[in-house]
């Protein structure tokens, strides 16, 4: 019987008759198995054998091989439908495969099974994964609070500031390893650009240029005279520029680099840096006859300079008004109050002291101004009037004497009488739009102008001074001043103007730059300038096309003041202290965007680099805007102006910080503001032209910042030191010219030129060819010194103010002490003469005791335009010949009392 292929015959022998059962086995072989559907070998067909008999089977499980000629097998092939399996295991198995509870492959980005069902793969993601972006996220936050909390460090109280401070260094130990490789990459590279070391107090935003110690002062002010009479002198001011400059220059001197350390105050204090005259005397040489008057061509000559060269820039007086008044007041001996009067001898007081500063040729003698402002003193500033409530009037002979202290360099005092004058007007609303109905448009015109007289003299005070002035933000809402004179304010269109508020708003002040300065935000968040709408600003065609008259000049002039003045609120206020310096330099951004919008709006007839024939108002009012826009540039660049920003990279075409442009803006404009000078001094010359009261200013301010950054070695434009000192050789040459005949330009020309010659012998450079002086020498030639300074204060001189000797019945005599109180008020008269006294002190027919051409006290002729006839059923307190003041909108008594009147001069309103 045959045997079915495979399995073994009966002799249990195997195709070679050999018995596999009985022979030894080796040892590393198993007995196995076999299964049902064998391999197949390569290359052969699949045959699928019969099934095995029962017996065979048996065989098979009880561990028996089975006989077989052939011991390979076929291998069948694997099914197409089922689905394989995987031995290796897979870190992480896609959300489709562990809804289906498969083995996945772990392919990515798609497993096998995904692909072959042809369904979504998505890996969930692993808890480590998951872990470190959630520890990412929470320190991306913790990072976010730690600056919130810095920077609201600088803006609560003092405890809670200590108390987020200690927070932050509690839970900054994580950090210190990154922090400090930060910081000292940021030293290595600070240390190449600046050789002074980095300080802990320069990270503050206080210790960033001219912000240094804002909120503080560092000598005492109360400790001698001198000190006293100089005051506190803020960082904007070029007074403390100049001590910084003495220190810097002291240092190069020496040979030292880097920069000066802080000296105590007794060694460089303010008051031996200022150049003002607070210091000196004001009282007149001697006795001052209370209502004499210079002779006509002298006081016409002296009225009329007042006209061209200060009223334009401070129209605290109506023009029309106030001439029709003096020449009514020479011609008919009419009798004005005693304000009126005081008013006048301010004229007086201020134009003779212009006079001999640009040795006119009709000058009197110098001390006359010191008479006139004794004068105005008696009539209108004594302790009575100080304590009365004030008027208008009050207002203008305040301002009128504030004026004149600053145009004789007494700053101090000039800063608390103008905050007196400031006051009085704010008591009388003057700083808010008045709607009144029975005041009429002309009077508020007059009045808007007072205000903005006020504005921005004290705005000129403050930054002259550095404190902070009485008009913040918010403070007024009076319109602007119209730019037409007061001969137009009758015309049509004019008319229109002064009553239409509306109509103003569009056409007047929407066309200026300072328009948009209340909108201004405090802290920006871009840190570029917002210069959308720069040439365009409706309006401001119209404007431009106005020709040149003193109005139009003016409101630009106030414009500029409002502008400058949002950079002293600002940039320079004690708040800055607090705030970081990126919010500052977002501030300055948006100020220098106002600066420049005000100079692309001017009228093309006020660009000052216009070399065209131009008279003599044109071109003082071109320079004044000239000086004034520069100066502004160079006060809202200065906190820039220092060591720690020039922190310049290897990299040659790396971009400039927001910081070194400004300090190059602040040099830019000093090089300007000295190029509007010719090269040959001429002292005269400059103050027929400029702002005599306040040119030496501009010049200190220019000369100050340039030789600044030579004490620094030129480190913000290295290849312009030359022309920096050629420039600061020209302003002290001509700093020089104007101390022939001005003792605050001499002490600021020996300021200069011994700060420079330190910086010579520190820095090897050539000063040959500036003046030089033997100071010992100089100040023994009295020529150098004006004469006021050096009279017998018991001596009456001989001046032009008071030409011819007293008659014998002699008008009120005032007698000024050293102090500057008044000791008596009339002279004494013999026994016998004091009936004449009397009579003349009453009569309306009494002559004022001056020389030919004086003004007398006769009654005016019926042909005065200033003539009313006397109404006598109102009794002797009847007004007559009042003139109609636009101002207050009435007729003021006090100009000219009722010559009936007990006390024709007693002043009063």
């Amino acid at each position: 019987m045959e045997m079915p292929l495979g399995h073994p015959q009966a002799g249990g022998s195997d195709g070679q008759g050999n018995n596999s059962f009985l022979q030894p086995q080796p040892e590393n072989q198993h007995n196995t198995i076999p299964v049902s559907n064998p391999p197949v070998q390569h290359g052969s067909t699949l045959q699928i054998p019969r099934g095995p008999p029962p017996s065979s089977r048996n065989a098979t499980i009880t561990g028996r091989k089975p006989m077989s000629s052939n011991h390979k097998v076929a291998i069948p092939r694997q099914r197409t439908g089922t689905a394989p399996r995987y031995s290796r295991r897979v870190p992480l198995a896609c959300e489709t495969c562990r809804l289906r509870k498969t083995k996945c492959s772990g392919d990515t980005p798609i497993c096998r099974q995904c692909a072959e069902l042809r369904v979504g793969c998505r890996y969930p993601v692993s808890w480590r994964e998951r872990t470190k972006g959630e520890l990412a996220k929470l320190s991306a936050k913790s990072e976010d609070y730690e600056s919130l909390l810095r920077e609201l460090s600088y803006l609560v109280d003092g405890r809670t500031s200590e108390r987020i401070k200690n927070i932050l260094d509690k839970y900054s130990d994580s950090g210190d390893g990154m922090f400090s490789d930060q910081q000292s990459a940021n030293s290595a590279a600070a240390s190449a650009a600046d050789e002074e070391p980095e300080n802990e107090l320069e990270s503050l935003p206080s210790s960033i240029g001219s912000l240094d110690a804002i909120d503080r002062v560092d000598e005492d002010l109360n400790r001698s005279p001198s000190s006293r009479a100089t005051g506190y002198m803020g960082k904007n001011s070029e007074v403390t520029w100049l001590q910084r400059l003495r220190r810097e220059a002291e240092h190069r001197a020496r040979k030292l680099s880097g920069a000066s350390e802080h000296r105590p105050d007794h060694e460089f204090s303010i008051h031996s840096v200022n150049y003002h005259l607070d210091d000196v005397d004001i009282s007149p040489p001697g006795p001052v006859h209370l209502y004499w008057m210079p002779p006509r061509n002298v006081a016409d000559k002296l009225f009329e300079d007042y006209l061209d060269t200060i009223h334009p820039v401070f129209p605290i007086l109506g023009r029309t008004l106030f001439s029709a008044q003096y020449r009514n007041f020479f011609d008919n001996s009419a009798r004005p109050g005693d304000k009126w009067l005081a008013i006048l001898n301010l004229i007086f007081a201020i134009a003779s002291y212009h006079a001999h500063l640009m040795h006119a040729p009709w000058r009197g003698d110098e001390r006359d101004h010191l008479v006139y402002l004794a004068r105005a003193r008696a009539l209108s500033m004594n302790s009575d009037t100080l304590f009365t409530h004030p008027d208008l009037q009050q207002v203008q002979v305040e301002a009128l004497m504030a004026f004149y202290l600053l145009s004789t360099d007494q700053i101090n005092r000039s800063w608390r009488i103008a905050s007196l004058a400031l006051r009085s007007g704010i008591s009388l609303g003057l700083n808010l739009r008045n709607t009144s109905e029975l005041t009429p448009d002309v009077s508020k015109e007059a009045r808007y102008r007072v205000w903005w007289c006020l504005y921005t003299f004290e705005h000129l005070l403050g930054i002259m001074t550095g404190r902070m002035t009485g008009i913040s933000d918010g403070i007024c809402t009076t319109p602007m001043p119209l730019p037409v004179g007061e001969e137009r304010f009758q015309d049509p269109e004019v008319v229109q103007l002064l009553g239409n508020l509306e109509l103003r708003q569009e056409r007047v002040e929407s066309a200026l730059a300072s328009s948009f300065v209340r909108q201004m935000p405090l802290n920006p968040q871009d840190d570029a300038p917002d210069l959308h709408g720069l040439a365009k600003i409706p309006g401001s065609t119209q404007l431009k096309g106005l020709p040149h008259n003193c109005s139009l000049f003016f409101l630009y002039y106030v414009d500029l003041a409002v502008i400058t003045q949002e950079i002293v609120n600002r940039v320079y206020s004690l708040d800055c202290i607090m705030t970081p310096w990126a919010q500052i330099e977002n501030r300055i951004g948006e100020l220098r965007a106002r600066v420049e919008r005000w100079h692309s709006n001017l009228p093309d007839i006020y660009d000052w680099r216009n070399r065209d024939e131009q008279s003599p108002d044109l071109l003082r009012a071109r320079l004044c805007l000239a000086f004034g826009f520069h100066s502004a540039r160079i006060t809202l660049g200065r906190p820039c102006l220092c060591r720690r920003d020039v922190r310049r990279s290897s990299m040659p075409f790396q971009k400039k910080t927001f910081s070194h442009e400004l300090a190059l803006t602040v040099l830019e404009s000093a090089q300007q503001l000295i190029g509007l000078l010719p090269d040959v001094p001429d002292a005269s010359r400059i103050y027929q032209l400029c702002p005599w009261w306040c040119v030496l200013h501009y010049l200190m301010q220019a000369t100050t910042v340039l030789l600044l950054e030579l004490s620094f070695g030129s480190v913000h434009m290295p290849d312009e030191e030359k022309t920096f000192l050629e420039a600061a050789k020209k302003a002290i040459r001509w700093i020089h010219a104007m101390s022939k005949y001005s003792l605050a330009s001499r002490r600021a020309w020996e300021l200069c030129d011994g700060n420079l010659r330190r910086l010579a012998t520190g820095l090897n450079l050539d000063v040959s060819d500036i003046p030089a002086v033997d100071y010992q020498l100089d100040l023994d030639d009295s020529t150098r010194r004006p004469h006021f300074l050096q009279v017998n204060p018991n001596f009456i001189p001989p001046t032009s103010a008071a030409t011819n000797p007293p008659p014998p019945s002699t008008t009120p005599i005032v007698h000024f002490s050293p102090s500057g109180g008044a000791e008596s008020q009339q002279e004494q008269q013999p026994p016998s003469q004091d009936f004449t006294a009397l009579q003349h002190l009453q009569s309306p027919s009494m002559h004022l005791p001056v020389s030919t051409g004086a003004a007398s006290l006769e009654p005016p002729q019926t042909g005065s335009p200033f003539f009313f006839p006397l109404d006598t059923s109102t009794g002797p307190s009847s007004d007559m010949y009042f003139p109609y003041d636009p101002i207050t909108g009435e007729f003021i008594r006090s100009f000219f009392p009722a010559s009936n009147d007990e006390e024709p001069w007693n002043g009063e309103y």
